[in-house]
């Protein structure tokens, strides 16, 4: 009897310290995000304070970001040189309105890294 209690006790410890890690791996931030990377093309300021970058990945057609201030920004800081490589995770849709009046959709960066060029 002793034992298969011990038995079920370790079980039990087993799975209370393995469910976090589990759980982190299906649920966590980078699972529901896509990344990207590639070379930027053109950034544009919206009026929102953001930017509206358009990168070019390897052999594929442009496609474009927006950066916030929420983005984590790591390396040389947020993408404002055309030119610069750029790697990151991007997660949902948001507007940002450039010129005054066009209103651009595109991924939220939620995190990125640029080049230092």
């Amino acid at each position: 009897m002793r034992k298969i209690a011990l038995f079920l006790a370790s079980f039990v410890l087993l799975m209370v310290i393995t469910t976090p890690l589990s759980v982190s791996a299906l649920f966590g931030p980078s699972s529901l995000s896509t990344s990207f990377g590639g070379r930027i093309i053109s950034v544009l300021p919206c009026e929102e304070g953001f930017f509206f970058v358009t990168i070019i990945p390897a052999g594929v057609f442009p496609i474009s970001y927006v950066w916030t201030p929420g983005t984590i920004t790591k390396l040389a800081g947020p993408p404002r040189t055309p030119g610069q490589q750029i790697l990151g995770l991007a997660d949902t849709p948001i507007t940002c309105t450039v010129f005054g009046f066009l209103t651009l959709v595109a991924q939220r960066m939620q995190m990125v890294g640029t080049s230092p060029i």
